[in-house]
């Protein structure tokens, strides 16, 4: 959801019309949890920190784009992360491989404000999120030598929250979120929660660092992905 997109109400609405924002934003995960996203193999338990991530890197894109008018919003939180890394040896099976994943995260929502005095607000959300998850394994050495699995898997969460923020200071915010999805329809369960600190530069520019938790537990036809993901959450938000 959305790290960096929720900025004043009141300076939003002079004209009556549409404002827009947009936020670039790194969310410095670590991952811990069981993945078994390649079928006919055993899940794997997986507990990585990002600088692990960081080193199996290829590409990274994080970018939410927002539009509000009156007490009405809608949003959408786009994720792209590249990673290529080697597994190690199961003699006689194989001897070792390498691991490429690509995991694509897309979600839409609607809010609508419940609550707003001065820049204050608190907002309730429904929407949707849409992951997919593509894994290619190549093994070299053993009896599997030179096998290739490929395997990708989509589905998507309905989701429900709240978005909430204040001022602390004139150009200081707090802000953060809680939203509870899957429900059984895509994940059995997804839950997202954010709080962090915002310091706004002017009434088009700002900037937040905080803190978020993911968990989401999806278990499909062998494809399983029981993981939560937290870490440190930065970035900027620019407004038109």
């Amino acid at each position: 959801m959305n790290v960096q997109a929720d900025e004043s109400l009141a300076a939003t609405e002079t004209n009556g019309g549409w404002t827009f924002a947009i936020s670039p934003y790194l969310w410095a995960a670590g991952i811990e949890g069981k993945s078994g996203t390649l079928p006919g193999l055993p899940p794997a338990d997986v507990d990585m920190s990002f600088s692990d991530i960081f080193d199996d890197l290829k590409f990274a894109g994080m970018l939410i784009v927002t539009a509000r008018k009156d007490r009405f919003g809608i949003g959408g939180d786009l994720q792209y992360v590249k990673t290529s890394s080697g597994i190690d040896a199961a003699p006689p099976i194989f001897d070792g491989g390498k691991l490429t994943s690509e995991t694509f995260g897309l979600s839409a929502w609607g809010d609508y404000v419940v609550f707003e005095e001065g820049r204050s607000n608190l907002r309730v959300a429904a929407g949707a999120r849409l992951w997919s998850i593509d894994t290619k394994l190549k093994l070299s050495g053993g009896l599997l030598s030179g096998r290739k699995i490929d395997h990708d898997e989509t589905w998507v969460d309905p989701m429900v929250g709240a978005i909430g923020r204040a001022d602390v200071a004139p150009k200081i915010f707090v802000q953060g979120w809680g939203f509870v999805g899957g429900f059984g329809v895509g994940s059995d369960t997804m839950v997202d929660l954010y709080g962090g600190i915002g310091y706004r530069f002017s009434d088009a520019t700002s900037t937040t660092l905080g803190y978020r938790w993911l968990k989401l537990d999806y278990d499909h036809d062998g494809f399983l992905y029981d993981v939560r993901q937290q870490g440190i959450a930065a970035g900027m938000t620019f407004r038109f």
